[in-house]
């Protein structure tokens, strides 16, 4: 073969390996979503899906490096292998689905206890990736086992080559599979994709290694001894020993990184593959440096020393780097637009942030494998050298994941676990470093590596490391720090799987974080006024039980602050209350809420589990009455598993004949068309549901999954001795109607949400559409206006659909101003006070003056009016304070408030004789009294008029319109109702709410498969 024929041939088999690291790292982001569903997202299941990897690429490395040596073409080995993967990634999904149904229905329920369910779950799971991850671990070692075969004399070289193809390959696999592969073909299609790729790298190395291999050389009789006694040579021990403890090193390193990011710039699934990139991008730099300097260095072992020591300061430095990520993300939220555009030059950004803080480390990382491997090739053990460097490399890095997870974390934290990581590394260097001192200049270079790492360990340790700044939340509203005026951190610890921060403010108030993501307030001093968040909570347990005549069991997902696990013990109905939840800091820090939690921690029929909620169902043999679902926002990485289809699938199985399942919808940070994702996953699986609003932007849905959703019914709680009466009446709920109130949707409202927003497929474990779209919405500061601003909205088309009543005159809303149809209340009562001139001084608290103007105004336009003998000015002027004043009262007020306003029309000083007028007055008095044939009688006329260039004609025609669908609606005349309105054909000339309620009544109208939404 010719030197440039050789060289491109070489070339050619380095290329084919960036395609074997681009399938594999989609395999470990696919297998890590597969598994997750399987284990849960608990610290062990993720410990244990990495552990499993490692160990199969360790076991596959080590038995090749023995039986590799028997082969005579390892290239078409590896051929081989690569097609096996392929197949393996193609059948996956397929034996997937098929292994955890089996599981959850029968053996998980069969078997009880939950050791021997945990020894099942862990032994299924290892057995569902362990067979791909030792075939893959027995590629690294075959190509470059037989590149060095073909190309002898340049093992540094080459091997450097392999590590960083591979890693290049493997850091563009985990942006691809997540930001390309997932949206466009989900879970299932990526495994696909993956398993295809192994088939054209399988058939490229099989074609460029058509010559066979030169036979190796054959170590010596010594060097070829037994594994027992090899490892009683002093440098095969010292370089299996040091790779071990640097690959434990640098997978501390890794989870460390990415938990103190996820602070930073948010827990999402995007965030999440931009930090791993990011570490493999340096990794492959690494071997790209040292493929040009591995077979130049006189010691590859003094070389790796230093590598050793470079790598453990560049951990100690990238916490000063870290220190000041907090401001540059702040730098990114406040510069950015909130867009499409912006949220991409924010992952941008993010990665760059990730990039400076992980990438030194990373590059050192990738440098010390190969010069460990050189190092045993120079000493003649052979070939097996690669793979036992690689089988150890990989045990240390699983002995890493577990330490750094399970031990260091949660007792040291994450800065002092990399400082750990980073003394172990700079250790490995310096005894490495003094092995080959053999002069007085090495003794220098010693002496100032060991001074060098001394003052950055020292410096590092200094580094403030503030809860002040961690628990901020910046990569939600871009402030770099907690206000030290108004709050303070009170408990911090980094958790197993989450860093959980307990913040007090000095208004008496707390709040308990995620990772920087605020989960639950209270307020906690005596005679406070309640948090926006306590309504949620609180109806999120008070709302089931007001439907069922005996609560007896209830599972809570998600502990949060504990207050919904503490009201549901309120009642003494309830026996038991199982609450799962994954992280332990979440429910050690929740204890500061002192009494308005207790129940959860003192009540004997509390249960807190710490688990994952499905793995805990599935090996519970209890059924539940309530099931109450209250994650943390689907955003987050994994909680979208708790809104997908396979979820609310797997629910009823764990409901008794009459249970109710309740879950919290988040309406801020999310759009409309998630949220129809979220419906269209949830509806099929449960024949009845309703929604109730809790505050301005949280819902509530609860769901019967066989059989009419039960009436609520206060009386339940309130018949029975208790301290919950008291407890809804903090809230400002106090009777049946002002909880009824909260009601936004039946099931076929909610079906038709579904179906006017369903661009997008059912949330799904394979399709994880929240984990891959939510985030976007969080950064662009999304509400779903159109659903969270239903009880607010002008128009009457909630009680128009049988959903809810205004409160009548004799019941008071709440002042809280948590709930924006109670402010409302509060307004059309003023207003209508105003107008009657009986107004006094009951304006309440929470209302300023300035909103009577509009009842002023349309006494005093209707003044005008009569002294200008109406001309088209003032009756004019006078529509524009009619519609104000109608828009602002009709849906907050009873029919009988508003008979006098529109009929008897005291305010009017005069006979109208405005044609115009005399219509709108028609008009309104329709509406606001629910005459809904007279409501659909005078949106007939209106319309049945010839054109009209009136402007009052034109201001109107959307609530003409608006009052003819609805009156059809009430009348369950849908038919009819899609009739007149194509008939009519009026323009969607804007996108106000009588443009909405067309859309969604249409979209109702259409919805013929009765509780499902297809």
């Amino acid at each position: 073969m010719s030197p440039d024929t050789n060289h491109r041939h070489r070339h050619a088999l380095l290329a084919i390996f960036v395609l074997s690291g681009f399938a594999g790292l989609i395999y470990q982001s696919i297998w890590s979503h597969y598994l997750g569903l399987f284990l849960g997202h608990a610290a062990y299941a993720q410990a244990l899906v990495l552990a499993i990897f490692m160990g199969g690429m360790a076991t596959g490395a080590a038995w090749i490096a023995h039986a590799g040596q028997r082969w005579r073409n390892l290239v078409r080995g590896y051929a081989l292998i690569e097609a096996a993967i392929g197949v393996l990634g193609l059948l996956f999904h397929w034996i997937f689905t098929g292994v955890a149904a089996f599981s959850y229905d029968w053996l998980i329920p069969a078997l009880g206890s939950p050791w021997a369910v945990d020894i099942a779950r862990w032994g299924i799971a290892a057995l569902l990736i362990f067979p791909q991850t030792i075939l893959l671990g027995m590629t690294f070692p075959l190509m470059s086992g037989g590149l060095i075969r073909r190309f002898p004399g340049r093992e540094g070289s080459l091997l450097g080559g392999l590590y960083f193809t591979n890693s290049i390959g493997a850091a563009i696999g985990a942006l691809a599979a997540v930001f390309i592969l997932l949206p466009w073909v989900g879970l299932p299609g990526a495994m696909v994709a993956a398993g295809i790729l192994n088939f054209l790298v399988a058939a490229l190395a099989w074609w460029l290694a058509r010559e066979p291999e030169p036979v190796p050389v054959a170590p010596t009789e010594a060097k070829a001894a037994p594994e027992q006694r090899l490892l009683q040579n002093p440098l095969l021990r010292l370089v299996l020993f040091g790779t071990a403890l640097s690959g434990a090193a640098s997978f501390a390193y890794e989870i460390v990184w990415i938990r103190m990011l996820s602070m930073a710039v948010g827990s999402t699934m995007h965030a999440f593959e931009l930090m791993l990139a990011s570490f493999i991008a340096g990794i492959a730099l690494g071997g790209l440096w040292v493929r040009n300097h591995a077979d130049r260095t006189e010691s590859p072992l003094r070389l790796v020393g230093w590598m050793q020591v470079g790598m453990g300061v560049a951990a100690l430095v990238s916490l000063g780097v870290y220190a000041n990520a907090f401001s540059w993300v702040g730098w990114l939220m406040g510069s950015l637009a909130k867009s499409d555009g912006g949220y991409a030059l924010f992952n941008l950004g993010t990665a760059t942030i990730a990039i400076a803080i992980m990438l030194p480390a990373a590059f050192f990382a990738g440098t010390t494998l190969p010069l460990f491997t050189v190092t045993l090739l120079r000493e003649g053990l052979g070939e097996r050298a690669i793979g036992r460097v690689y089988a150890w490399n990989t045990l240390g890095s699983i002995v890493g994941v577990f330490a750094a997870i399970h031990l260091l974390i949660p007792t040291l934290g994450l800065k002092l676990t990399l400082c750990v990581a980073a003394v172990l590394d700079i250790g490995i260097g310096l005894f490495l470093l003094r092995l080959q001192i053999n002069s007085r200049h090495s003794m220098i270079r010693f002496a100032v590596a060991a001074g060098i790492s001394a003052v950055a360990l020292m410096v590092a340790v200094r580094i403030p490391y503030d809860p002040m700044k961690l628990a901020s939340g910046v990569f939600r509203y871009g402030d770099s720090e907690i206000d030290a005026g108004t709050q303070k951190v009170v408990y911090y610890r980094d958790g197993k799987t989450s860093s959980v921060a307990v913040i007090a403010g000095f208004d008496g108030s707390a709040n308990i974080s995620t990772n920087g993501k605020p989960d639950a307030g209270i307020m906690v001093k005596d005679g406070g006024w309640p948090t926006s968040d306590e309504p949620t909570m609180t109806l999120a347990a008070a709302l089931p039980l007001t439907m069922l005549d005996k609560p007896a069991h209830v599972g809570v997902i998600g502990f949060g602050s504990g207050m919904t696990t503490h009201t549901l013990l309120g009642d003494p109905r309830v026996k038991q209350v199982d609450t799962v939840e994954i992280e332990p800091a979440m429910v050690e820090g929740a204890r500061l809420f002192g009494d308005r939690v207790g129940r959860a921690y003192t009540d004997p029929r509390s249960r807190i589990v710490i688990d994952d909620a499905k793995a805990f169902f599935a090996a519970n043999p209890t059924k539940y009455d309530i099931v109450i679902s209250e994650p943390s926002n689907p955003w987050i990485s994994g909680v979208g598993t708790l809104f997908s289809k396979e979820f609310y699938q797997f629910v009823p199985t764990y409901l008794n004949e009459n249970g109710l399942f309740v879950q919290w919808v988040q309406l801020y940070e999310i759009n409309e068309e998630l949220i129809g994702s979220i419906f269209n996953a949830m509806s099929p699986h449960f024949e009845d549901y309703a929604a109730w609003m809790t505050n301005g932007s949280d819902m509530l849905i609860v769901a019967s999954p066989k059989g009419k959703l039960p009436k609520s019914d206060l009386n339940r709680l309130f018949q029975n001795p208790g301290p919950l009466k008291a407890e809804l009446a903090r809230l400002g709920i106090t009777t049946q109607e002002i909880l009824d109130f909260r009601k936004i949707a039946d099931a076929r409202m909610l079906r038709g949400i579904a179906r006017l927003y369903n661009q997008l497929p059912p949330n799904s474990d394979y399709f994880p559409i929240l984990g891959l779209y939510a985030p976007k919405s969080r950064y662009q500061g999304i509400t779903a206006e159109a659903i969270s601003t239903l009880p607010a909205q002008e128009a009457i088309l909630l009680e128009a659909s049988g959903i809810r009543l205004p409160l009548p005159l004799h019941m008071v809303p709440s002042k809280l101003a948590h709930f924006p149809a109670d402010t409302m209340t509060w307004r059309a009562r003023a207003l209508l006070a105003e107008l009657a001139g009986q107004l006094g001084t009951q304006l309440p608290d929470l209302l300023p003056a300035r909103n009577l103007s509009p009842a002023i105004l349309m006494r005093e336009a209707a003044r005008k009016a009569c002294e200008q003998s109406w001309n088209p000015a003032t009756s004019h002027q006078l529509s524009i304070r009619i519609r104000e004043f109608s828009v602002l009262t009709n849906a907050f007020l009873p029919s009988s408030a508003l008979r006098d306003v529109w009929s008897r029309r005291d305010w009017i000083p005069c006979k109208v004789t405005s044609p115009d007028i005399a219509r709108t007055l028609s008009l309104m008095n329709a509406i606001s009294t629910r005459d809904w044939n007279a409501m659909q009688d005078e949106g007939r006329k209106w319309f049945a008029l010839p054109p009209q260039d009136s402007a009052i004609y034109r201001d109107y025609e959307d609530m003409a319109l608006s009052a003819l669908l609805l009156s059809l609606a009430h009348q369950d005349q849908w038919k009819e109702l899609l009739e007149a309105d194509e008939q009519i054909g009026l323009p969607e000339k804007s996108d106000n709410v009588y443009q909405l309620h067309r859309r969604l009544l249409r979209a109702m109208a259409r919805d013929q498969n009765g509780p499902g939404l297809n």
